[in-house]
């Protein structure tokens, strides 16, 4: 049985086109276009597009699912409703353990960046124990605080967007060319895209706190829309500006495309732009580390500080564990693995499981009634 929200706590339907495109774009701005790059070439732009489109049908489906009673639930209530408390409490914890790494990954990556691009001698804790600090204090105020930091998170950065067309002034249009589609090239490249749209599936957790939830859902697939479009950019921008072997050899295509901004009063603008990036991550780990804490404070229906403050805690010490560039990328690469499970392969089977229950439910009930 779910339990009814306070109405305090809720927010407007608008604010959703923020909280999707907050958790989609992080991190992994930085280098996507190295990896897609290297599963299908030039032409990877196309898996862009593709894994952007099947998303669009991912978030119907969980519209479908979670607004199927008239009135919006949150995921962990669905998995009661069908697969029973211990069952489906168990399918919830698993993925509060995959929000938990998502937000770690981001938080880690981010801080990797600062100390290979601004500080390369600064050690891993003290960042991190500040971001989480920051986090932590938001989390605490509530879930319009989450809510208003995606807003400013979407908002004041979009100058950055802009940025990366700079780029283009050095492009060469000839290595686009010719576009070819090799669907094993581009599958290969939508498994390494998923990393960089996963976080939308917290929409999953939050829909409840929605005033109006049903609609929201324009709202959500225009906010994935704008992740599609800015990734579209960054990705031709980047193949445009670098040749092939030199993208090879670029960990973070977008920092080093920066550094060919030229502005009269700045010298080094990946500084600055790197500074404010800040403000994107900080909603993404934040809605990462509420979804892990609300989720856990409601199936072990104890206090919300005590999960926050533990969940914190676990981000922070598994986010210092990793040190090595490997470990860093490995982590990536295993999250990115977990998301295109989970978004491709799980919810569209628990569609069909809650649809089919649904159905069976339903023609029970009218037998029931029929008979009576």
């Amino acid at each position: 049985m779910s339990v009814p929200i306070k109405t305090m706590s809720h927010v407007s339907p608008f604010y959703v086109f923020f909280l999707v495109h907050a958790m989609q774009v992080g991190v992994g701005v930085f280098g996507f276009q190295r990896y897609i790059a290297m599963d299908a070439g030039y032409n990877s732009w196309i898996a862009v597009l593709l894994t952007g489109a099947a998303i669009h049908i991912i978030i119907w489906m969980m519209y479908r699912m979670l607004m199927a009673g008239g009135k919006p639930v949150d995921i962990i209530d669905l998995h009661r409703n069908f697969f029973g408390k211990i069952a489906g409490d168990l399918l919830s914890y698993g993925l509060l353990v995959y929000f938990l790494f998502m937000g770690i990954t981001v938080l880690r990556t981010y801080v990797e960046v600062i100390q290979i691009w601004m500080f390369p001698t600064m050690i891993t804790w003290p960042i991190t124990l500040f971001i989480l600090l920051v986090i932590v204090y938001g989390i605490y105020h509530g879930f319009r605080v989450v809510t208003g930091m995606a807003f400013l998170g979407v908002v004041l950065p979009f100058v950055l967007i802009l940025t990366a067309i700079s780029p283009l002034e050095f492009a060469n249009y000839h290595r686009m060319l010719p576009v070819e589609f090799e669907l094993k090239e581009q599958l290969n490249a939508m498994k390494t895209m998923t990393l960089s749209f996963i976080g939308f599936e917290a929409l999953a957790f939050y829909l409840p706190f929605i005033n109006g939830a049903g609609k929201s859902h324009k709202w959500a697939q225009a906010g994935h829309g704008l992740t599609i479009l800015i990734y579209l950019m960054v990705a031709v921008v980047t193949f445009l500006f670098y040749s092939r072997k030199h993208l090879e050899r670029v960990v973070y295509p977008t920092l080093s495309s920066w550094k060919v901004l030229e502005l009269p009063f700045i010298e080094r603008f990946e500084y600055i732009g790197i500074s404010l990036w800040l403000l994107v991550i900080l909603p993404n780990i934040m809605i990462s580390i509420w979804v892990v804490s609300r989720g856990m404070k409601k199936m072990l229906r104890t206090r919300h500080k005590q999960t926050l403050f533990f969940t914190a805690g676990a981000v922070f010490l598994f986010s210092i564990a990793y040190e090595t560039r490997e470990a860093i990328d490995n982590l990536n690469s295993n999250v990115s693995m977990a998301g295109f499970y989970i978004i491709f392969c799980y919810f569209p089977a628990l569609f069909l499981v809650t649809m089919v229950i649904r159905r069976f439910r339903s023609n029970g009930k009218t037998r029931s009634d029929h008979a009576g």
